[in-house]
């Protein structure tokens, strides 16, 4: 009887481990046929090597560009992080409050700008994009005095404080005062409308302000001067850095689907972008040397319904760990590679990576894993402002000096890519007028290089396709939405790589709310097989917990 029952034991046993099997074998199955929707495998020479989420969030951000001393941010009444960093991605109902040494600056994708003084709060009611693209952003000045610099011809504006709305009509650069009564409106640059919904309607110009009282609805003022405050020139001084960043630009971020986005013109300005055969335009940081770490410095934050998204600690730190790709070479280092950037046809992304995708590591490199959202252990409730922001310090050797605002720009790196020096591509583009409402670069591109035609997000021609400036050889060419760019069926082969995430499963994300407003999906083509360390750029991940992880 003992030998019948420890037989039928070991049938049970092996019963389940097959039906065990045979689940799991189906669900993967399920998951690769979704995954194969979502993002093409990266060439059979990379399995185990390429790091890449699975899907994008398409839930509209935007840029935290500069902050300095406290700045809290809130999301509806519960605080999302008790210290804003540089680099943040905000989102729709996020709340920036100031202390009394806090100051911030949000960017948007046209380089519009909003920024808050000292004891002073806003908030973004809408941040979102309508079904052909166009950006909807609805600011709300709660308290304090704050500042809009907004390319009205690019998107939708508005900016409400109290019963009243501020629209934008064309460029324009405005400040509102809300800390005493009367309430002011100033306009330094174009013409602000104003309604109330009743009794006002108003346009306010250039040298105009409006004055609202507060203990009486619908009575206001219009002053023909602009009284001085003292933070105008803190507001002026920021304009003066963002000019300086963007005074000089190279082509590579012409075949962007959004070349004229900011964030371009910090890593014009902080590195070197170079043709790599076979793989396309690439940039690095200028002054590193092979053993920098592009994850050395950041933070690890926790957004809801997401999960923990990488925050760069580096002042460039936005386009290359929000999109593209992160890949390593033997003898030269770390490159980006752009890819699926932004907003439009071509690029197709419309929001943002929570992490960027990494190709190939250098050998003994350990990525630490991300975070798993605390959420999915202990339910919704509280986070602790531990886990709220994880902050991210690897360190960096003593003889890297990269460039500081300022300062002048190193000697661009070596680059020996299979024998060939490859030298940086120029920065031949001069802005005539930088900053947040000066020329674009699309616009000083089209009058200093009449040869480039920058790709338009208005859609394709009748062949689906369109021409776009490819740096390398100076010409222009057709590329099709899922080419980005087209790459040769030959590519180095890996060396002495090291897995990123032996065994893992990409994590999933949660979808985008409703009425989010959300882009549509472009999965980038496949890399054509064969050939090792293809180019392969995935959507952002979230969720957390037991998936691809980008180095910590």
């Amino acid at each position: 009887m003992r030998h019948l029952i420890l037989e039928q034991k070991r049938w049970f046993s092996r019963f389940s481990t097959f039906l065990a099997a045979g689940v799991f074998c189906l669900a993967l199955n399920a998951h690769a046929q979704d995954d194969q929707q979502q993002t093409p495998p990266p060439p059979p020479d990379q399995q185990d090597t390429v790091q890449r989420p699975s899907q994008e969030n398409t839930v509209r951000a935007v840029r935290l560009s500069d902050v300095e001393g406290s700045v809290q941010i809130f999301l509806g009444d519960q605080q999302a992080f008790d210290q804003a960093h540089p680099n943040m991605p905000v989102v729709e109902g996020m709340r920036l409050s100031t202390g009394s040494d806090g100051r911030v600056e949000m960017q948007f994708e046209d380089g519009s700008v909003a920024r808050v003084t000292p004891n002073s709060s806003i908030a973004l009611t809408q941040l979102r994009r309508s079904n052909d693209g166009t950006t909807i952003t609805v600011i709300n000045a709660l308290n304090g005095l704050s500042y809009y610099e907004l390319n009205g011809n690019n998107g939708l504006y508005s900016v409400k404080f109290g019963a009243n709305t501020a629209t934008p009509s064309g460029s324009t650069i405005f400040r509102i005062g809300l800390d005493s009564n009367p309430v002011e409106l100033a306009v330094m640059h174009g013409t602000v409308h104003i309604e109330d919904g009743q009794n006002i309607a108003a346009d306010v110009h250039t040298n105009q302000s409006i004055h609202f009282d507060s203990q009486n609805a619908g009575q206001y003022d219009v002053a023909q001067s602009i009284a001085a405050d003292s933070w105008d020139q803190w507001n002026s001084d920021r304009d003066q850095t963002l000019a300086q960043l963007a005074a000089n630009a190279s082509t590579a971020r012409a075949s962007a689907g959004n070349p004229d986005d900011p964030g371009w013109s910090d890593l014009d300005y902080y590195g070197n972008w170079y043709n790599v055969p076979g793989y396309g335009s690439a940039w690095a940081p200028a002054g590193v040397g092979a053993g920098w770490d592009p994850f050395g410095s950041g933070y690890w934050g926790l957004y809801s319904g997401v999960g923990y998204t990488w925050i760069s600690g580096y002042p460039w730190g936005w386009w290359p760990y929000r999109c593209g790709a992160w890949n390593w070479f033997p003898s030269n280092g770390w490159l980006w590679f752009p890819g699926n950037c932004g907003w439009g046809a071509f690029g197709g992304g419309g929001g943002w990576y929570n992490y960027p995708t990494v190709w190939r590591v250098p050998p003994g490199y350990k990525p630490p894993l991300r975070p798993i959202d605390p959420t999915r252990i202990h339910g919704p409730g509280p986070i602790t402002h531990s886990r709220q922001l994880i902050v991210v310090n690897r360190g960096s050797p003593s003889t890297q000096q990269p460039r500081t605002f300022g300062q002048p720009k190193p000697i661009a790196r070596a680059f020996n890519y299979n024998g060939q020096n490859i030298n940086p591509i120029e920065t031949s583009i001069r802005v005539r007028r930088p900053g947040p409402i000066g020329e674009s670069f699309t616009r000083s591109a089209e009058r200093t290089h009449p040869e480039i035609v920058i790709p338009r997000t208005s859609g394709f021609d009748s062949n689906n396709s369109r021409t776009v400036y490819q740096p390398g050889n100076g010409t222009v060419a057709p590329v099709t939405p899922r080419s980005i760019p087209n790459v040769p069926r030959s590519y180095p082969q890996p060396v002495n790589s090291r897995p990123v995430n032996p065994g893992g499963v990409a994590p999933r994300i949660s979808p985008a709310p409703s009425g989010g407003g959300g882009a549509p999906r472009m999965s980038p083509s496949p890399p054509p097989s064969g050939g090792g360390g293809a180019p392969h750029v995935g959507g952002g991940g979230g969720g957390g917990g037991g998936g691809a992880h980008p180095p910590h």
